[in-house]
């Protein structure tokens, strides 16, 4: 009990103290209504209790009715209920001291009157309350205290969230910017680090660490890198382009040189032809003093008729054009393209003429036999050469072919011309 009246006059001190400690109070409180909780059998916690309740709560709440009403209710409960939970007491004490005084005796209410008073004038000397409070009257209670209080916060409240979207509104430009920055970086494989950390410094919360001139300024250096990058970036698209160009030229050339030896193949196969190597191996054997005749024959196709006649079917005509020749002793028949046969006329007939024979007895009843297409021409012209070590053979062959077709243009009209000559001349007899 020396402790309990200890314990009760420190708590009578600090109920008497302006303002009042509340929480210290309410700890003493706490502690003594606490205290003799295992003693319930000889009901020293309810004696306490009632005790701490009529000495030390009863005068707090002096002129409170309904509160002194509350206070005497709980009172009797304790005393009538040897097992009460000290929490459920220490609740509800905690309430009624909590709770304004709404009955207040006219001097406390003249006191805290003057204290709001002094406290709102106080408030109103600082820049943040003065500026939002608009209606000032003469006197200030503690609800009018409040409400400046709450149109401060409320006013607090709406100024940062507008400097929130002020900030949120200047740094979206700069997220949009940089964001564009790292798509455009990655595009062109340039390192990111930066600017990822640039962009993780705009969407942070935290207000950000640093100037922002600097780091405008870092933008700008990476501004400067990625664009480097994108024109070293376009320049190898550049050369990758001509790089693919050349590769595929290359590809259509090793196309076009398969195509020639796939039709050099399949002529071989349909008529047994020496080919344009094999031509100009047999050449290299003549001097350049030697006088050497070529004859060209040309398989002129009309490209409108129908049915056409297909690739495989001028091979065949070809060769047995060909082979007729070297049975007949008349010269070595070469196959050189463009559908022409190339042949070099033997020696023992290398002055006479031999287009009339070959066209009166090969061509001329290759054309009458029956089925023959009607549409196919044959050109002829004897090329008369000399020199042959030096001549062009790829300007001889084309020029040959070129008056081959000028004789089936011609209706099949032999035509003589010289390596070197301007114009052909008609051919014996024409």
């Amino acid at each position: 009990m020396i402790e309990t009246s200890h314990s009760m006059e420190r708590l009578r001190q600090l109920l008497s103290t302006t303002p009042l400690p509340f929480h210290e109070a309410l700890g003493v409180a706490k502690e003594m209504m606490l205290h003799g909780v295992n003693d319930k059998e000889v009901l020293y916690y309810q004696k306490a209790a009632i005790l701490l309740l009529e000495r030390v709560f009863r005068p707090a709440f002096q002129g409170n009715v309904e509160q002194e009403s509350k206070l005497k209710r709980l009172m009797a409960k304790v005393g009538r209920t040897p097992g009460l939970d000290p929490g459920e007491v220490l609740g509800e004490v905690s309430k009624m001291v909590a709770a304004p005084s709404a009955q207040a005796s006219g001097a406390t209410a003249e006191l805290a009157n003057q204290e709001a008073d002094r406290l709102a004038r106080w408030l109103l000397s600082l820049p943040g309350f003065a500026s939002v409070v608009a209606n000032r009257p003469a006197t200030y209670g503690w609800p009018e205290v409040e409400e400046m209080v709450a149109t401060c916060v409320q006013e607090q409240g709406r100024e940062q969230r507008r400097l929130e979207r002020e900030r949120y509104r200047r740094q979206g430009s700069l997220f949009r910017l940089v964001d564009t920055l790292v798509q455009t970086a990655e595009r062109v494989h340039h390192p990111v680090t930066e600017l990822h950390q640039a962009r993780a410094l705009l969407e942070s919360q935290e207000p950000p660490g640093v100037v922002l001139p600097a780091f405008v300024d870092r933008i700008l250096v990476e501004i400067g890198h990625i664009k480097a990058a994108m024109v070293a970036a376009q320049q190898n698209v550049h050369q990758a382009n001509a790089a693919m160009t050349q590769l595929n030229e290359l590809f259509r050339q090793a196309d076009r040189q398969l195509q020639e030896s796939r039709d050099q193949e399949l002529f071989d196969i349909f008529t047994g032809l020496g080919n344009r190597f094999a031509l100009t191996e047999v050449r290299k054997r003549y001097g350049s003093d030697h006088h050497q005749v070529l004859l060209f024959l040309y398989l002129d196709k009309d490209p409108d008729a129908f049915p056409r006649l297909n690739r495989g079917e001028s091979y065949r005509i070809l060769g047995f054009i060909g082979r007729h020749i070297e049975k007949s002793d008349l010269g070595q028949a070469f196959y050189v393209g463009d559908e022409t046969i190339v042949i070099i006329v033997a020696d023992q007939y290398a002055d006479k003429d031999i287009a009339h024979p070959i066209k009166n007895r090969i061509l001329d009843r290759l054309q009458a036999t029956k089925g023959f297409p009607t549409h196919v021409r044959f050109g002829l012209v004897t090329m008369a050469i000399t020199g042959t070590a030096i001549m062009d053979e790829a300007a001889l062959l084309d020029k040959g072919k070129h008056w081959a077709r000028n004789s089936a243009r011609r209706g099949g009209l032999p035509l003589k011309t010289t390596a070197g000559q301007a114009e052909p001349l008609p051919s014996h007899g024409d």
